[in-house]
């Protein structure tokens, strides 16, 4: 019988495993064993291995301390069916959790089965503004209603956030349209929001989610759906602004982190959010495809962050000048940009964010040139 942490391990880095689909119990002194998610435990914190007493996988027994029992090499529970795209060591696998309406709760979902995919899938990235500068000065209590109106409005298949506070996390998980529609990417009760402001929610079957940490509250966000042309990861990011004295410096180590790290995943992609970087800069550095101006023209530099028109962005502006700091970025030929559009850029009365969401369209057939051509 191997011990807790050689188990751990050969979940974590062996490759026919997944370990989002593993549970530890620990021990608690005068109560049932706490169930953590493997990928959530932290090998050396404050846990130590001999208080494992159990693992399962797919909801099976596949180790016990009490009983001696260790078949995790003779049975297929917590096999994966494909290779991972989110891979180790770039990614750490997380568990996407869906709404159980018969237990009222949040629960870890089943990895996709198959079911039908849409042949087009809409993408929406909105930095939503979390209030933790300027809370007196942005209305914040007044602008979340209007945020998740626009967003349910969307109808968008995966929604990305970034600057994703607890406070709206929770507002999502309680509005119906969530709860009857959309996996998150994360176990809501964990820390991920709240450290990383990063959030994704698909309706799309997610077959896996994972994340990697840039530094200090900066992460990468990904998950891989399903769709009519196969696998497309999803992948949001929310870069440091110039409001740190060295931004630039920490973009640029921030973007050469994700292109290393995106070398490794195969297949479609999109890589979405806040870049923080009103230039090419960022598609260039990756040798991604910008949708925006694939859809509406080179010349289209329409803003996200317009400080002359929206009262949020003048409030955290450095320089007051616009900027499209907000993109889609695109790898893959089997899904092509058809649309694309800003949403919460005409408020009736108050603007849900310092940002624009952008929402773009993706089809697996070439369509009609757009106008502009």
């Amino acid at each position: 019988m191997r011990t807790s942490e050689q188990l751990y391990h050969q979940v974590r880095w062996d490759p026919r495993f997944d370990p989002a689909r593993f549970v530890l119990g620990v021990a608690m002194r005068g109560a049932e064993p706490k169930r953590v998610p493997l990928p959530a435990f932290v090998p050396g914190g404050d846990v130590p291995w001999h208080r494992i007493t159990f693992v399962e996988a797919d909801g099976e027994l596949v180790w016990d301390r009490a009983t001696g029992l260790d078949r995790i090499d003779r049975c297929t529970a917590g096999r994966v069916g494909t290779a991972r795209r989110l891979r180790a060591p770039f990614f750490t696998a997380r568990i996407p959790h869906a709404w159980d309406p018969a237990a009222a709760r949040w629960r870890p979902t089943p990895a996709a089965d198959g079911s039908p995919a849409p042949a087009a899938v809409r993408v929406l990235t909105w930095n939503t503004l979390w209030d933790r500068y300027d809370r007196d000065r942005i209305d914040t209590a007044r602008r979340r209603p209007l945020l998740l109106a626009e967003l349910a409005a969307a109808d968008a298949d995966v929604i990305a956030l970034q600057e994703a506070e607890p406070t709206l996390l929770d507002l999502l998980l309680a509005a119906p349209w969530v709860r009857a529609g959309y996996t998150v990417d994360v176990d809501p009760a964990g820390p991920d929001v709240a450290d990383t402001g990063l959030l994704l929610l698909s309706r799309l079957p997610v077959v896996e989610s994972g994340r990697h940490r840039l530094g200090p509250h900066k992460a990468v966000a990904a998950i891989t759906v399903d769709t009519a042309t196969g696998p497309l990861v999803v992948v949001t990011v929310h870069l440091t602004s110039d409001h740190t004295a060295d931004g630039g410096t920490r973009r640029e180590s921030e973007l050469a982190a994700i292109a290393a790290g995106l070398a490794g995943v195969d297949g479609e992609l999109v890589l979405v959010g806040d870049f923080n970087d009103g230039t090419d800069r960022p598609a260039a550095a990756l040798r991604l495809r910008d949708a925006w101006p694939q859809v509406r023209g080179g010349a289209d530099d329409t803003p996200t962050f317009d400080p002359t028109t929206n009262p949020l962005a003048a409030i955290s502006s450095l320089t007051g000048r616009p900027g499209r700091l907000d993109r889609v970025l695109l790898r893959g030929h089997s899904l092509v940009p058809t649309a694309a559009v800003l949403r919460g850029d005409r408020p009736a009365a108050l603007f849900p964010s310092d940002h624009f969401a952008v929402q773009v369209d993706l089809a697996d057939r070439p369509h009609a040139p757009p106008a502009w051509a």
